[in-house]
């Protein structure tokens, strides 16, 4: 039997793109014995001045002058602009990711985030492998800068994403929408009681769910702190992110409030299940997670530009309310947890939203590619996929 050797390319400017990437990895691998799904994370290989120049820069920007970064954005969208940065920039800082991808030669490439892709299509027209790519989206909204020659098949993030995508050119014939990938056990129903019994929690005082992973410092801190003047006593949940939980433990011992705090971890399932509501930025991938879970959603402190897309699209489909400040969030909290029914509505219309197999999806076009020659004997033929599946679309 042939082993198939797939690549699966991330560059974790945020937690999600990883988290997207380990859900594909599952999916590969559910009941396929003749796949070898490999994740290269690229910051991992790269050289110290591209983290720094490709990433701190950007959080920075983002944390520090977002009105600048908001118009940078536009101003890239409106010149459909298709690079985030020069090749000889990718080619000197992320060479040792192109040497592994060279050793590991890959008859698919995954990429689950722009600068992946880039440096993905430049690996392929550089000769450092020869496979066809595979891009999938982890945002509700697309960007000029994913418009590759090199990308032989996209799985969309959403239908609005892929009808940018056919906008800046590129063919519908190759899009595929999958939604974004996130784990299956999202969608799990879970005794809610007894789920909170086993976290610790009292089954029947309500519970609110903070992540805060897109968030900086203050604006985490913000949002805890205005929970102390919703009128239920809430149990407050927060993940805040990589290397912060030990520093908002001591923001616990300030608050009247009853908060745990959690590092990141594979219990997201479980917190969600055992949560009324989720508090968080609109970063793509939380968001689908929240979808999948039917977890009603307050969006506040979006990044400018792609979650800020975001935030329009959720709210727009009735599936999430948003703060613009701090200090709207108790009054906005405090109604949806007295109103059950209205909860009960929102969180219908997410599992009618959600794409809960979305990552499956993805790994069934990824099959459905390796089986073939190129991606247009792949769209002669219609995708293998079973009846039961309802996101390939």
């Amino acid at each position: 039997m042939e082993i198939k050797r797939i690549a699966i390319l991330t560059l974790s400017v945020g937690a999600g793109h990883r988290r997207a990437s380990q859900a594909i990895h599952q999916a590969l691998h559910d009941g396929a014995d003749n796949v070898e799904a490999r994740t290269i994370e690229v910051l991992d290989l790269a050289e110290p001045w591209f983290f720094r120049l490709y990433v701190s820069s950007y959080w920075l920007m983002v944390r520090r002058a977002s009105w600048a970064w908001r118009k940078l954005f536009e101003w890239r969208q409106r010149n459909r602009l298709r690079k985030t940065a020069p090749e000889w920039f990718f080619r000197r800082g992320c060479r040792a990711a192109l040497a592994r991808l060279q050793d590991f030669r890959p008859q698919l490439v995954i990429v689950t985030e722009i600068g992946a892709a880039e440096l993905a299509a430049l690996g392929r027209r550089e000769g450092w492998f020869d496979a066809p790519i595979l891009a999938a989206q982890t945002d509700f909204y697309a960007e000029p800068h994913w418009i590759k020659d090199e990308i032989d098949v996209y799985c969309a993030g959403s239908e609005e994403a892929k009808r940018r995508l056919i906008t800046w050119g590129v063919s519908a014939n190759r899009i595929v929408n999958c939604g974004v990938p996130v784990e299956s056990a999202f969608s799990i129903s879970f005794d809610r009681p007894e789920l909170r019994r086993a976290l610790g929690l009292h089954p029947n005082r309500p519970v609110v769910l903070v992540v805060g992973d897109g968030m900086d410092s203050a604006s985490l801190d913000a949002v805890i702190r205005s929970l102390e003047m919703c009128r239920q006593p809430a149990q407050v949940l927060v993940v805040p992110g990589p290397h912060r939980a030990s520093r908002l433990e001591t923001l616990r011992r300030q608050l009247a409030l009853d908060l745990r705090v959690f590092g990141w971890s594979d219990s997201m399932p479980e917190l969600m299940g055992a949560a009324d509501l989720l508090i968080t930025n609109p970063g793509g991938v939380t968001a689908s997670e929240a979808l999948a879970a039917g977890l009603p959603m307050v969006l506040t402190s979006p990044i400018p530009g792609r979650e800020e897309r975001h935030l329009e699209f959720l709210v727009e489909r009735g599936v999430a309310l948003a703060a613009s400040r701090p200090e709207e969030i108790p009054l906005l909290v405090s109604r949806l947890l007295d109103d059950p029914q209205r909860l009960e509505e929102i969180s219908r219309r997410e599992r009618e939203m959600a794409r809960p197999d979305a990552a499956y999806a993805v790994a069934q076009v990824a099959r459905a590619l390796l089986e073939k020659d190129t991606f247009i004997d792949l769209l002669a033929a219609p995708l293998p996929f079973s009846g039961d599946s309802a996101y390939l679309m």
